[in-house]
């Protein structure tokens, strides 16, 4: 629910309902506005104060920053699914499953799921395509034993997101390692990409909102279509 307000309201800074130098709602009346707790009004402000669109005042409230509106035009939000991404970046994602397979864990995936070398790992490997074209290829490493439904059950051809969401587990957290990349030249092949074009990829965990392990992901997204915007912000109470 937390999100769901942040979201809204970055919405309303994108539009210029909230421009720079406006004053966001006070908690109750936040509160009012959404149906929702005061912790819940308090966690998604923090969230917003975080991106660096917001700022306290004590005793005043908090207010939209400068540049937020370019900010939230330019930036992605990264704990968003890849289907969500894709989708708020105006394309119509397609998503072709290439394999599904069980494997021994990598030494990084074994340390967030607490798994030994001799446990086994879900291998699922899944291509992001509209209109024909190769958007994002995507390898999601899961521990068999937290996916929200059996093996058998799940549907890969749909956000994963959204079925660990279904029973009460949403995105909260991740980390990401960023490099340059390229495809393998099979996959290249398959979808007629240049095999010389440099990709981005994306490598690391996400978590929930108790900070439990949901999935390991290995990323490569076509430069064109990911774009990251660092805020570099200077802690000015501490200065």
């Amino acid at each position: 629910m937390a999100q769901q307000v942040r979201d809204d309201l970055r919405d309303q800074m994108r539009s210029g309902a909230l421009a720079a130098g406006s004053r966001l709602p006070s908690e109750p009346d936040c509160c009012g506005i959404y149906g929702v707790s005061r912790a819940t009004v308090r966690e998604a402000y923090r969230l917003l104060e975080q991106e660096g669109l917001v700022e306290v005042r004590r005793g005043s409230g908090r207010f939209v920053l400068p540049g937020a509106t370019v900010l939230v035009q330019g930036s992605v939000n990264l704990v968003q699914s890849t289907t969500a991404i894709l989708r708020d970046l105006g394309h119509d994602p397609q998503i072709q499953v290439l394999a599904v397979t069980e494997r021994r864990p990598k030494p990084p995936e074994a340390e967030v799921f607490d798994l030994s070398s001799a446990d086994t790992v879900l291998h699922v490997e899944r291509a992001y395509v509209s209109h024909g074209e190769l958007l994002t290829h995507a390898i999601n490493v899961f521990d068999i034993k937290r996916l929200p439904k059996p093996v058998d059950e799940m549907t890969w051809t749909a956000s994963v997101a959204e079925a660990f969401a279904a029973v009460g587990r949403n995105i909260s957290a991740g980390f990401t390692d960023i490099s340059a990349a390229l495809l393998p030249g099979s996959l290249a092949e398959r979808y007629a990409v240049p095999p010389a074009t440099a990709w981005l990829q994306f490598s690391g965990p996400l978590f929930d909102q108790q900070r439990r392990p949901l999935w390991w992901s290995y990323e490569t997204w076509r430069s064109d279509v990911r774009v990251l915007r660092v805020v570099n912000r200077r802690d000015t109470e501490n200065a």
